[in-house]
């Protein structure tokens, strides 16, 4: 696998990179392919694709191609939850099977 970096962003592409092309995951910590952030969300991009895809073609131009409106909406546009908030409803449902445990 390779890694590529496009220095020229006056012309890029909507295609994007072939499979062997990969950047490194900034959320993985190694090297990946355009396809696998494609689809990491449950069949939706990663919430990070355009950040990590644009120096090396319009990925944004790409996937509002290629997914509806609803689905670029929800995998770039919806703010998800504040992790304090995600860390609290785990503490509260780690509260209860404990409660039910005993």
């Amino acid at each position: 696998m390779t890694t590529q970096k496009k220095e020229n962003r006056d012309t890029l592409s909507t295609d994007p990179p072939k499979d062997e092309v990969c950047i490194r995951c900034p959320r993985l910590g190694h090297q990946i392919n355009f396809q696998y952030c494609r689809s990491e969300n449950s069949g939706l991009p990663c919430f990070k694709t355009l950040d990590c895809w644009y120096p090396l073609f319009d990925v944004q131009a790409h996937l509002k191609d290629k997914l509806n409106k609803e689905e670029f909406q929800k995998a770039f546009l919806n703010k998800g939850k504040p992790k304090v908030s995600s860390l609290f409803d785990l503490i509260e449902q780690a509260k209860t099977r404990k409660g039910k445990q005993v």
